[in-house]
């Protein structure tokens, strides 16, 4: 009986090893920044289990349904329930490309991230605590809406002060300034129900490094988010940027403008 035992234990962890082992590192829609992203904004972990030699490595494997979402997702041994609960939900926010065939029946993609208590108490800093309404509830359906009782705005001063961030913090970029290059860049991201932006997708481009500057810029930002229904929910922003020639400094460092 005990030698069924060890042998089963054995071919389980075994199994249960090469299932991890064979997996592809799931590709995330817009890069591995997309995933930092979600994680360092999104990311809540519940008080008890961060304890002082709180540190893991989450592992996960799931399958890709038609909108690029996670799906029959299943953990690596471990992970205990609250962190998979959160895992879970992290997913949600993350579109990943479907680059295996048929031929994996389930479970082709894998996904991981370190996390600790250190570390996620510095996501707890870097975080600006927005200002929202109280009484004001969070909708967790997922949906994600392009018309609102109230659409996101920028979360100092609305379009005057996105303008005016915009203005001081960019930077013209130093290949476009020797090629001239000037136009306007639109990326499309979703204003998450806590403020923080994901899913930052280039809709119209913008070469010598302008589209790249106008991505870095706009995951910077926070929002005051949509509301429908008296709660907070996700919702799809296009936001156009002009990259003009007219602002460049004449020092060389610059910044654009709308």
């Amino acid at each position: 009986m005990l030698k069924y035992i060890l042998y089963s234990f054995f071919f389980v962890s075994t199994i249960n090893a090469q299932l991890f082992s064979e997996q592809f590192e799931a590709q995330a829609s817009g890069g591995k920044g997309q995933i930092e992203q979600v994680i360092e904004t999104q990311l809540t972990l519940p008080k008890t289990i961060l304890t002082s030699n709180f540190d893991v490595h989450v592992n996960a494997l799931f399958d890709l349904d038609s909108s690029g979402h996670a799906t029959n997702i299943k953990f690596k041994t471990g992970v205990n329930n609250a962190l998979r609960n959160e895992t879970k939900r992290i997913l949600r926010f993350i579109r990943f490309t479907k680059t295996q065939n048929e031929a994996y029946e389930t479970y082709p993609y894998s996904f991981s991230f370190p996390i600790s208590t250190s570390r996620y108490n510095k996501f707890l800093k870097q975080r600006l605590r927005l200002n929202l309404k109280k009484g004001i509830q969070i909708d967790s359906s997922f949906i994600v809406y392009a018309k609102a009782d109230r659409a996101p705005e920028y979360y100092k001063n609305g379009e005057e002060g996105m303008n005016d961030y915009i203005l001081s913090e960019m930077e013209y970029p130093k290949l476009a300034i020797e090629k001239s290059v000037e136009g306007t860049v639109v990326i499309e991201f979703i204003v998450e129900a806590n403020g923080y932006v994901t899913d930052l997708t280039i809709k119209q481009g913008l070469g010598a490094g302008c589209a790249e500057e106008a991505l870095r810029i706009l995951k910077l930002t926070r929002w005051q988010p949509a509301i429908i229904n008296e709660k907070y929910v996700r919702y799809k922003v296009s936001y156009p940027i002009t990259f003009s020639l007219r602002n460049v400094n004449r020092d060389a460092s610059s910044s654009i403008g709308q």
